[in-house]
């Protein structure tokens, strides 16, 4: 019996051993491939980071606002268009909800479900921002990540407002005076023999048809600076200021408004002359239609800087960065017969050639316009 123990208590000691010695070799093999793993795991960790930092890289060249978010609907990163657009203050708190940018609800709902749609390219409603317009598009970007991209149509949404607004100022500028050559037309089939009732009725629808054909004047000229050729004219603005000056003496001497000129004996500039007419007949009109009865018009060039000024009411502040906007008219001087197109053709007109319009309202009342001309090289 001891020689059967003193066998068997050796034999379990060498299995324990072997046993231990397995488990060590497993636990070694193990550690071995968790070391590994984990390394892996960094470096791919790392190439993320890495590709992130680059993608973010990219982004930071583009200069519409650009946003990476995630299925989520978080902001993973944006570039430095898209940091000033959506106010992020501390990029290193991203990610955080959209809400925290841009908290309009029916927007942020098609937002979500478009994150949800990636890859799939969505279209998502206007984004407005003070008075800035966005259209955003998101697109997939890898697995689980998108892209939304803001362009800016602050201008087009602008020039598609003014064109919806000038159609219907167009219609009733249209109407009215329509309206009034079919009534009179009409008193003078059924009153022909009322000699003073034909005259009036003559007079009057001469003053509409002037009405009409100044509108369509206008909208023609619109449009003959948009498609005209760009080729270089020149004359002699000081012989053009005297032609508009003089076409409107008689409604001058009819507000008794006096004219004080200040120009040199002549100055070429680069514009073609009709051009130029149209400009200074623009402003010019302008300045003896709102100046004050029994004013003073002053008209000086200097350094080819043509300026004008009147003693009107001014323009009120909120509308005068627009007033050379097409269509746009304000509201405190939308008399019968302005079309909302003159100082626009003024504006364009400069632009095109290489000059500027300026207006400045005067103290204690008046308007300054000054027109920068372009000069011949």
């Amino acid at each position: 019996m001891d020689s059967i123990a003193g066998f068997i208590i050796p034999l379990l000691v060498v299995l324990w051993w072997w046993h231990v010695r397995s488990l060590k070799r497993m636990l070694a093999s193990r550690e071995r491939i968790l070391s590994n793993t984990q390394v892996s795991q960094s470096d791919l960790e790392k190439q993320l980071e890495q590709r992130s930092h680059r993608l973010d890289e990219l982004l930071s060249a583009i200069h519409e606002p650009v946003l990476r978010v995630d299925r989520a609907g978080h902001v993973m990163s944006a570039n430095d268009a898209g940091i000033r657009l959506f106010a992020i203050r501390d990029v290193s708190l991203l990610p955080e909800p959209m809400v925290v940018f841009y908290r309009n609800p029916d927007w942020l709902k098609a937002f979500s479900k478009a994150v949800q749609s990636l890859p799939e390219v969505v279209a998502l409603p206007e984004i407005f921002i003070g008075e800035d317009v966005f259209l955003p598009r998101l697109a997939g970007l890898g697995e689980g990540q998108g892209l939304l991209l803001c362009l800016d149509v602050t201008a087009q949404y602008r020039l598609q407002e003014q064109r919806k607004t000038f159609v219907a100022d167009l219609m009733h500028d249209l109407k009215t005076p329509l309206t009034s050559l079919l009534g009179y037309a009409r008193s003078i089939e059924t009153f022909a023999d009322d000699i003073a009732l034909r005259q009036e009725a003559v007079s009057v629808i001469a003053q509409e048809a002037i009405h009409v054909n100044s509108l369509l004047d206008a909208l023609l000229s619109v449009e003959q600076i948009e498609y005209s050729a760009t080729e270089q004219g020149a004359c002699d603005v000081v012989a053009v200021c005297k032609q508009v000056w003089q076409a409107l003496q008689p409604e001058m001497t009819e507000k008794d408004v006096t004219l004080s000129l200040q120009l040199p004996e002549s100055f070429e500039v680069a514009m073609h002359e009709s051009d130029c007419f149209r400009v200074l007949m623009n402003v010019a009109s302008n300045a003896v239609h709102y100046t004050a009865e029994n004013s003073e018009l002053d008209c000086s060039l200097e350094a080819g800087v043509l300026s004008i000024l009147d003693e009107g009411d001014g323009i009120p502040e909120k509308d005068l960065p627009r007033v050379t906007e097409r269509f746009y008219r304000v509201d405190a001087v939308r008399t019968r017969g302005g079309h909302g197109l003159g100082l626009a053709i003024v504006k364009e007109t400069l632009d095109r050639d290489g000059g500027r319009l300026q207006l400045e309202n005067r103290e204690p009342n008046g308007l300054c316009a000054m027109i920068t001309l372009p000069l011949k090289a």
